[in-house]
């Protein structure tokens, strides 16, 4: 599309327009509605765009200039964009980087993602953050466009509590892509140790990692009961591991009765994300709504067993409430916490019953230290 006449707004529910120029593909008709979010890391975007935990959310980057290195066909998370739109200050249309194989522009209009640019994010993200996370519509704007009724359009938009965003992950996108990752490295998968991964929603670095720590991952279907898939017995493989995703944990009662059962052979379990919030559901613990979420690649998490704080990655706008948490884990959990905000960040249960580790943040991401990837390898000690 022409970005130089595309006129565009960013609407919120309670009428507030924030005027742009859009870029990528065009609203449709009707707009393209998420939830809108503020993502804090400074590099990384690529990671963002096709990460599937931001289904379903319009995120707006607070860096100020957007594209600059392009986009290129190694640095995916999935096979495509999941968000629902994307806004920024500055829309960096001559990327400069050996890698680049398009513009960011150009790599959305063939997503058939909407972005808008010209912004003033630094209004949306305080916007965000005294009001919370609220559903959002970027639209384009002809002369008579009546912004009263754009924003009852937003309203009408369901809120992301409640919303199950999970379903279209069967695990078969991810299973080939390990299986062609073995394939182009020359690893001997029988070498492994095997291990099940149930998919809602998981990143490939999440895969490449767990192969560096000697595991073969099979990926199944997060949200499917697993009597119902095909090959799967939790007999012949040595741990399991819950992934990332999108939406409302709560909601996910398939995926959780998965967990549980897995959790309950004794083997080593890892969640990640919605994986760890699951996890926690599985055990009896509850989960909450963050006011805006933690969407950045500098949160700093406080590990008592670690005894440090390690610098971490993170998407996610549901939390684990860690008093419940704390009355079904048992006694000798170890806690992670938010050093911003005292909230649940991860926990292990070793047991004579339980091997668990159970993280919110992206071990797998690295905006810059790699201190959160010995997640893995805690993984891999407890087998």
């Amino acid at each position: 599309m022409d970005s130089a006449s595309a006129k565009g707004a960013l609407v919120f529910a309670d009428g507030t327009v924030f005027p742009g120029t859009l870029f990528g593909a065009q609203p449709a008709t009707t707009g393209s509605f998420g939830e809108a979010v503020f993502q804090t890391a400074m590099s990384g975007y690529q990671e963002i765009l096709t990460d599937p935990s931001y289904r379903g959310q319009i995120v707006c980057f607070t860096y100020p200039s957007f594209g600059n290195y392009g986009v290129n066909a190694d640095d995916l998370e999935s096979k495509k964009a999941w968000l629902s739109g994307v806004v920024v200050r500055d829309l960096c249309e001559i990327p400069s980087n050996f890698r680049s194989t398009d513009t960011v522009a150009g790599f959305l209009q063939k997503q058939n993602i909407s972005g808008i640019t010209g912004v003033d994010t630094r209004a949306v993200v305080r916007k965000i953050r005294e009001g919370g996370a609220q559903t959002a519509g970027i639209f384009a704007l002809g002369a008579t466009s009546d912004t009263k009724a754009l924003a009852s359009q937003v309203a009408a938009q369901p809120s992301m509590d409640g919303l199950n965003l999970v379903r279209d992950f069967n695990g078969s996108d991810a299973d080939a892509f390990a299986a062609d990752y073995l394939k182009r490295r020359g690893i001997d998968a029988k070498a492994l140790k095997p291990i099940a991964v149930l998919d809602f929603g998981i990143k490939y670095n999440i895969l490449r990692e767990l192969i560096a720590q000697g595991f073969h991952p099979r990926v199944f279907a997060g949200d499917t009961p697993l009597s119902e898939q095909k090959g799967f017995n939790a007999g012949d493989y040595a741990g399991f591991f819950f992934s990332n995703g999108p939406g409302d944990p709560a909601v996910v009662t398939n995926g959780v009765a998965n967990i549980k059962s897995l959790i309950e052979t004794g083997k080593p379990c890892l969640g990640i994300c919605l994986g760890h919030q699951m996890l926690a559901l599985a055990l009896g613990a509850k989960t909450y709504k963050l006011k805006f979420g933690h969407h950045g690649g500098n949160q700093p998490v406080k590990a008592d067993y670690r005894k440090q704080v390690i610098i971490t990655s993170q998407n996610h706008g549901f939390a684990v409430d860690e008093e419940s948490l704390k009355k079904v884990a048992g006694p000798g959990t170890r806690f992670e916490v938010n050093a911003n905000d005292l909230s649940a960040e991860g926990f292990r249960v070793v047991t004579d019953k339980y091997k668990i580790l159970s993280v919110q943040y992206h071990p797998e991401a690295a905006p810059g230290p790699r201190d959160a990837a010995i997640v893995f390898a805690e993984f891999r000690a407890l087998f």
